[in-house]
């Protein structure tokens, strides 16, 4: 079995945080995404798909890592060019000529999962991790929704309108050689704008492919938006404040916050917040908010 995270995105829903830094790579509680996963993941060395545009910052993460992976770069500059995750799949199958089991990841979100059980689990056909969110109204428009029967998921909804289960799709599958050509064939016949796994998982049902079910109960933060990506902040720190190197206080009360390497708050209230490397925030109160790498905030 080989493993794969898929970092190849650009993240315009981040922006302008992730304009000029993958969000794999985003701090959370001063450590990258991509370390929270990688400790997790099975001790071989895997391949990690990136972009063009963000292949050299990959690349010094990787430099000052403990952890070995195998950068595959894809051609692409922008979020025109991008493959989407399951053209990036495809993608890497013919490149790396694969005819092994794949451990597929997104390299966008911290999975508290024993991969030891989940990979346990695995009898063959594919296997989705799968976290129950409790809340349809928070499926609704933003996760792929299964539909499960004992171990079987026997439907699949790709961002739904109308969900029919509050068990979504965490990005982590296991894929069999058996289903590599139907991926090639889902691609020629996919429609425009349905490049994510939850459409492939759905006609995969369609052409009568078994998809299997894996449940877990641990964390899961699907880092997608700013609430997403403060709260997974918040988590991480345990109520309590974490202040890189170099932070400057003057003045003022930091409750319950990130406040990121060579960043200055003077005479400012400051909650729940994730203050990015090098920013300055004078005179204001800020909750619940982030402020980008470099900014310069204050009140006259």
């Amino acid at each position: 079995m080989r493993t794969i995270i898929l970092a190849g995105g650009y993240a315009t829903r981040l922006w302008p945080l992730t304009a000029e830094r993958p969000k794999p790579l985003l701090p959370v509680a001063g450590r990258p995404i991509l370390d929270y996963l990688l400790e997790r993941l099975p001790q071989d060395r895997p391949i990690l798909s990136v972009n063009r545009r963000f292949a050299s910052q990959f690349a010094a993460w990787q430099a000052g890592s403990s952890r070995e992976v195998e950068l595959a770069v894809e051609e692409t500059e922008s979020e025109e060019e991008k493959l989407g995750t399951v053209g990036a799949i495809a993608y890497l199958i013919e490149r790396f000529n694969f005819d092994e089991d794949l451990l597929i990841v997104g390299g966008d979100n911290i999975l508290e999962l024993d991969f030891k059980k989940f990979i346990s689990a695995y009898r063959g056909q594919p296997l989705l991790a799968l976290y129950d969110i409790g809340d349809l109204d928070k499926v609704r428009g933003r996760y792929g929704a299964a539909l499960v029967e004992g171990e079987r998921i026997i439907d699949f909804q790709e961002k739904p309108k109308r969900p029919f289960s509050t068990l979504v799709s965490t990005a982590c599958y296991i894929y069999p050689p058996a289903i590599f050509p139907l991926i090639r064939e889902f691609l020629k016949q996919g429609q425009e704008g349905q490049d994510a796994p939850g459409y492939l998982n759905r006609w995969l049902l369609r052409q009568g492919v078994e998809l299997a079910a894996f449940v877990f109960h641990e964390g899961w933060f699907d880092i997608g938006d700013r609430a997403s990506y403060i709260a997974a902040n918040l988590h991480y720190i345990d109520g309590d404040l974490y202040l890189g190197k170099d932070v400057r206080i003057e003045g003022s009360t930091v409750r319950r916050s990130v406040i990121l390497d060579g960043a200055l708050i003077k005479s400012s209230l400051i909650e729940d917040a994730v203050i990015d490397r090098g920013a300055e925030i004078v005179g204001l109160e800020l909750r619940g908010a982030i402020v980008g790498a470099g900014a310069r905030i204050r009140k006259d």
